[in-house]
């Protein structure tokens, strides 16, 4: 082969290389499109529903966005304890009585995909139903189900919950969808663990009177001013942005651009302030407080200082610390 040649295929791969990142970058920005729009639901819904109606609607509105990122027709959604019992679920079949549905439910932990991907703890592809052992197929089920895809929600190590999306024609799903639901669902759990704990404090606010260390992040929002006024954040390391908004950007006049490329959240605090936060920052990555709650004044682009307060809450993504909140003007 003549270096011609060997320029030619070192071309070829460096193209096929680019197009997967490329790939990879567009089902990591879909994911984040997802999780953007679960907190707006979940922000919204704390001030017009709490309790079981609540984390329901919230269970709702991310099975709602699986269904429309993979065109799937029909999906189910169960979310899990610590002990592996169904605490809420959507079913795709719609309403269904008590008992029925806890029959549902019993057998397909036990014979089903959502159950494989409980005991495997991975995401389960099923190309034909009619020929894979582990779909199982319900007594008058009011769909056609050909083609399969279970995505466990995963917050860490910890089992969240079970997601099953279906289709009436066989190969319907594919592995990059399959991966792009996987993305998805690792940004979802840290919504949907929020609105869990949130229904979960106001439980035990019927029992015990409220106490400082446990407040998730919509709950500081709630009957407050519109969502679009609020910047969020996903920071790790040193307050690294991992990810934020366009109104965080515009929050301190810069383009989405200069914000993400700024080296921390540190940059965003006036000046005498920053050895605050950033010890503020510290003690949350740290493990010392699983929340971050603090006012400063916030330094613009222009230099122009503002008054801003952020929450967070500490969380493992893909296998590392970050925080994930929001930021107001005050």
């Amino acid at each position: 082969m003549n270096a011609r040649d060997q320029s030619k295929e070192q071309l070829i791969r460096e193209i096929a290389l680019l197009r997967r990142e490329v790939a990879e970058l567009k089902a990591t920005k879909i994911a984040f499109d997802a999780q953007h729009e679960l907190l707006r639901t979940f922000i919204s819904m704390m001030q017009t529903a709490t309790g079981t109606l609540m984390l329901r609607s919230m269970l709702q509105q991310a099975l709602s966005i699986s269904r429309r990122l993979t065109k799937a027709d029909e999906g189910s959604l169960f979310l899990i304890d610590a002990e592996g019992r169904v605490t809420e679920s959507i079913l795709a079949r719609g309403a269904t009585i008590r008992g029925q549905k806890q029959r549902l439910i019993s057998e397909v932990l036990d014979k089903g995909l959502a159950g494989w991907v409980i005991r495997h703890r991975q995401v389960g592809l099923i190309a034909d139903t009619t020929q894979d052992e582990r779909w199982l197929t319900l007594p008058s089920e009011p769909y056609t189900v050909r083609s399969a895809l279970g995505i466990p929600i995963l917050k860490g190590k910890e089992l969240l919950g079970i997601l099953t999306l279906m289709h009436s024609e066989p190969g319907h799903f594919t592995p990059q969808s399959a991966r792009l639901m996987q993305m998805t669902a690792e940004q979802m759990a840290l919504i949907l663990d929020n609105a869990r704990l949130y229904s979960k404090q106001q439980q035990l606010k019927q029992e015990t009177p409220p106490t400082e260390d446990f407040h998730p992040i919509a709950e500081q929002l709630s009957n407050r001013e519109d969502f679009s006024v609020i910047g969020i954040y996903i920071i790790f390391g040193e307050g690294n942005f991992l990810y934020a908004n366009h109104r965080l950007a515009e929050i301190f006049g810069y383009t989405f651009g200069e914000l993400v490329s700024l080296e921390s959240i540190l940059d965003l605090v006036a000046p005498d302030n920053r050895h605050l936060v950033a010890a503020q920052l510290d003690r949350c990555f740290q493990g010392q407080s699983r929340e971050l709650s603090c006012k400063f004044p916030g330094q613009r682009k222009d230099g122009s200082l503002i008054d801003v307060e952020v929450y967070g809450t500490r969380t493992k993504l893909y296998g590392k610390y970050v925080v994930i909140g929001v930021l107001r003007l005050i």
